[in-house]
C-alpha cells in the first residue's frame, strides 16, 4: 500500500513538473513557467504565459526566496501593473509598464517604508516631472519634505532644475535644455542668500559668474568663453572685441 502511495504521489509530481515550461510547435511559451536562480532549488520568478505573452501574476523571488516583485499583467491590454519589495518585505517600487516598458508615474520607496522619489516614464525613459525627498532610513515620520524637483524628456533633462535645503528653501536652481545646462544657475547659502551665480551656453560655462558671501556681498568674479576661463590680456582683448562689436559678454 505504501509502494502504490509513493507511486501516485511521484507520478502526480512528474506530471506536475512536466506541465509546466511548454512551448507549442511554434516555440510559443504556453501555460504555466518557472525559472531557479542558478545552482538552487529556490525560485527566480513563476507565472503563465499564452501565445509567449505573459498573463495573470509573475512573483519573482531573492536567492533568500523571499518576494522580490509581483507584476500583474492585465490580459485586456497591454499595460501591467508591478510592485517591486526590499528583501525586508516593504514596498520599494510601485507603477505600470505599457508593452512591458516603464510607463507613467512610478513611486519608489527607501528602507525605512517613506517615499523616496515619484518618477514619471515614457517608453521606458524618464519623461516628466522626478520628485524627490528627503528619506532618513530610520524614522517614524510620514511628513515629506522636498529635495528637489526635476524635469526631463526622453530620458534627458530638459526644463527646471530645482534643489532645496530640508526647511524647505532654494539650495540652487537652473535650466536644462535637452541634457545640458542652460542659462543662468544660481546656488544659495542656508540664510538665503545667494552663493553662486553661473551662466551656461550648450552645457559648459560661458560668461560671468560670481560668488557672494553670506551676506549676499560678491567676493569673486570670473570669465568664460565657451566652457575656458580667460584671465588677464586674454580677458581684456575678448571684453574690448565685444564692446566693439556691440556684443553683450554674456551671450
Amino acid at each position: 500500500m505504501l509502494k502504490i502511495c509513493l507511486y501516485i504521489i511521484c507520478f502526480s509530481w512528474v506530471g506536475f513538473a512536466l506541465s509546466q515550461n511548454i512551448t507549442d510547435s511554434k516555440g510559443k511559451k504556453q501555460g504555466e513557467w518557472y525559472k531557479l536562480h542558478p545552482n538552487s532549488k529556490v525560485y527566480m520568478y513563476k507565472g503563465q504565459f499564452k501565445d509567449d505573452k505573459p498573463v495573470g501574476t509573475f512573483t519573482y523571488y531573492y536567492p533568500s526566496s523571499k518576494v522580490k516583485a509581483i507584476v500583474k499583467h492585465n490580459d485586456k491590454s497591454n499595460r501591467s501593473e508591478a510592485f517591486f519589495y526590499h528583501e525586508t518585505g516593504k514596498l520599494m517600487s510601485y507603477g505600470f509598464y505599457k508593452n512591458a516598458k516603464k510607463d507613467s508615474v512610478w513611486m519608489n520607496f527607501g528602507p525605512s517604508g517613506k517615499i523616496s522619489n515619484t518618477e514619471t516614464y515614457k517608453n521606458d525613459s524618464l519623461d516628466g516631472k522626478k520628485t524627490i525627498f528627503y528619506v532618513p532610513e530610520i524614522t517614524t515620520d510620514q511628513s515629506k519634505i522636498v529635495s528637489a524637483v526635476h524635469y526631463f524628456s526622453n530620458g534627458k533633462p530638459h526644463g527646471e532644475w530645482i534643489e532645496y535645503f530640508n526647511d524647505k528653501t532654494i539650495k540652487s536652481k537652473g535650466t536644462y535644455t535637452d541634457g545640458n545646462k542652460t542659462g543662468v544657475w544660481e546656488s544659495y547659502h542656508t540664510t538665503g542668500a545667494k552663493m553662486t551665480m553661473e551662466r551656461y551656453k550648450s552645457g559648459v560655462l560661458h560668461g560671468w559668474c560670481y560668488a557672494f558671501d553670506a551676506t549676499g556681498k560678491q567676493i569673486g568674479k570670473v570669465y568664460y568663453y565657451q566652457g575656458k576661463r580667460l584671465q588677464g590680456k586674454v580677458l581684456e582683448a575678448r571684453l574690448a572685441n565685444l564692446k566693439k562689436l556691440g556684443i553683450d559678454p554674456n551671450d
